[in-house]
């Protein structure tokens, strides 16, 4: 260790490592020969003598060694100042191999068309869509297509009722054949439009639904969930529109806050209700009929007769007196339905 000329140190005096270079200091330690910092000379100076040596012209620094040189280590003394810390994770938090790159043997995706999945395509301005006088012009149609229909049906049965007298009469007295031929063409007449005319008031309520749900939606600043074409199918394809169709019309009852009132459940509840009662009573004139004709019995064909007449009457009734009440729930003008109320009367 070099020691400078500051005479003989008396024992017992308080010694610091001194570096002329940087001029940092600290308490002496035995084997400590280079500066921490800049890799310098120590000297070990008394305390008192602190000043003295900083005052003498500095040594020149340590030469740099170069970056590919290793740097020469002293045998026996400690690591140089100049540490270089290498963080590692634990052996446990260590991420595996990579996996050999797989995508690379994957052609690239091609599609034949535009792919129409993903967000929906709306307009400019999605709220300029005239909602509300798309769902008062299709409830309109709609009421008059009901009206229609049950004229329609009104008619038919009226045609059959004829066809049944003159089978009635028939068992005990002759008739002219004029008069048979002519009941036959016209119940059979009567039957063809009777179905045109179911058909085009289930398309009429198809779209009454589309629109009213779309209004109802609209209240909410919300879009329709569901697409048209299920909209459409749900509500006109016979007896599952039985299922799916009250389920829509609640849906959008809850939806709307309108219409959302005791009273609307309670008329939804009596539409359906009526609604099943006129598919049973179809479905069994249906199944009558069929077996009117395969049996070849004029009995059996009477009472296929009086079901076919019962059905027409109670889908004539259903269309002309539930289809406006059902429309007049989710009325886009009227409001919200109110509860009529009750009258008491006293003794005066």
């Amino acid at each position: 260790m070099t020691q400078p000329p500051y005479g003989a140190m008396p024992p017992g005096q308080r010694l610091v490592d001194l570096c002329r270079v940087c001029r940092i200091q600290a308490p002496h330690r035995a084997g400590r020969i280079r500066c921490p910092r800049c890799n310098g000379i120590l000297v070990v100076v008394p305390v008192d003598q602190v000043a003295q040596a900083l005052a003498q012209p500095r040594p020149p620094a340590a030469p740099i060694t170069p970056h590919g040189a290793p740097q020469q280590r002293p045998v026996g003394g400690p690591a140089p100042g100049r540490i270089r810390w290498i963080a590692q994770r634990p052996p446990e938090a260590r991420p595996g191999p990579r996996a050999a790159n797989l995508h690379r043997s994957r052609p690239t995706p091609r599609y034949s068309s535009i792919p129409r999945w993903g967000l929906q395509d709306l307009p400019a301005s999605w709220q300029d869509i005239p909602v509300e006088t798309q769902a008062r012009s299709e409830a309109l149609k709609f009421v008059a297509a009901a009206r229609q229909v049950a004229v329609v049906l009104g008619i038919a049965a009226v045609f059959h009722v004829l066809r049944y007298l003159v089978a009635v009469v028939g068992r005990d007295h002759l008739i002219p054949a004029w008069l048979d031929i002519v009941t036959a063409i016209f119940v059979q007449a009567s039957g063809v439009a009777a179905l045109l005319a179911m058909g085009y008031g289930l398309a009429r309520f198809g779209q009454w639904v589309i629109a009213m749900r779309a209004l109802a939606y609209r209240h909410v600043d919300r879009l329709e969930p569901r697409r048209s074409w299920v909209l459409w199918l749900f509500s006109v394809f016979p007896l599952v529109n039985l299922v799916t169709a009250p389920f829509l019309l609640r849906e959008a009852a809850l939806v709307d806050e309108r219409v959302l009132t005791p009273r609307t459940h309670l008329e939804l509840r009596k539409v359906w209700i009526a609604w099943a009662l006129v598919n049973a009573v179809a479905l069994t004139a249906i199944v009558m009929r069929w077996a009117g004709h395969r049996s070849g019995s004029l009995q059996t064909q009477a009472d296929a007769l009086v079901w076919v007449i019962v059905s027409g009457v109670v889908s004539a009734a259903f269309a002309w007196w539930m289809i406006p009440r059902l429309v007049a729930v989710f009325n886009p003008a009227a409001g919200p339905a109110r509860a009529p109320s009750r009258r008491r009367w006293v003794n005066a």
